[in-house]
């Protein structure tokens, strides 16, 4: 994570006082930060495809991905923290091809604490951290219970960042993960964050490993392999470190 502090002060001040900027100038810093995130989406995704946007934030994945799923396709985004969906449900107004729910989602329906970031609006944490703003309850989902009840009939990608809560929420779709034979999973990983909730990169490895996934480095035009020896040399990195990766089947 490159973090400038100037940077972020400036964006939550614009964030609280001037979202229609904050909007405009947060596009277009996803654009260029996630470059290669964007242009793997964008080889991915196909029409009529299903896809969980899981922590939608204000909206940029979910209105990008309603764009490459099309009419017949369905983008379902999470986003648990109250403003951020408020903006959320503006920015996907249009697009009728986008289902959001205002939930965290985690291993099981239940209700969780959510633990705002004083400076960053895209850090909201579902556990404790230092210097937090303020602590909800919110109203966790898990996937497998969703598609349970037909509310998701199927799932064929899913970006999923929320901050190293990751493992709960794949725990909670383990069926779909079972039955799936050609799912894509775009994810952060981030090992620092893993620890703070609770457990670490090595066992997130094994779970998806268990289940026949394989990990990949996203690096300008390739993937490379990510191997668990990279995975045990790299368990205790600091905050800074991280990145995203793709998650498929062997």
């Amino acid at each position: 994570m490159d973090f400038n502090y100037n940077k972020i002060k400036l964006g939550n001040w614009l964030f609280k006082n001037s979202f229609p900027l904050y909007n405009l100038i947060y596009k277009r810093f996803k654009l260029k930060n996630d470059y290669e995130e964007i242009r793997l989406v964008k080889k991915l995704v196909k029409p009529g495809d299903s896809v969980l946007d899981i922590g939608g934030n204000i909206g940029f994945y979910a209105s990008l991905l309603s764009t490459r799923v099309g009419a017949q396709g369905k983008v379902f985004s999470f986003e648990p923290d109250v403003t951020n969906f408020k903006h959320l449900k503006k920015n996907t107004a249009s697009f009728r091809n986008v289902q959001i729910f205002n939930n965290a989602v985690s291993d099981k329906k239940e209700v969780i604490k959510i633990y705002t970031s004083k400076l960053l609006n895209v850090d909201h944490r579902t556990y404790p951290v230092n210097n937090y703003d303020q602590v909800h309850e919110i109203n966790a989902v898990s996937i497998d219970n969703l598609i349970a009840d037909k509310i998701i009939d199927r799932v064929d990608l899913i970006k999923i960042d929320i901050q190293g809560y990751e493992l709960a929420a794949f725990t909670g779709m383990k069926n779909l993960l079972q039955n799936s034979f050609d799912l894509k999973i775009m994810a952060e990983y981030w090992p620092h964050g893993f620890k703070r909730a609770g457990t670490s990169a090595v066992i997130f490895f094994d779970f998806f490993d268990t289940l026949g996934y394989k990990f990949s480095i996203i690096e300008k035009d390739k993937l490379v392999p990510l191997s668990k020896d990279f995975v045990v040399k790299h368990n205790d990195e600091p905050f800074e470190f991280s990145f995203n990766v793709l998650i498929e089947k062997k």
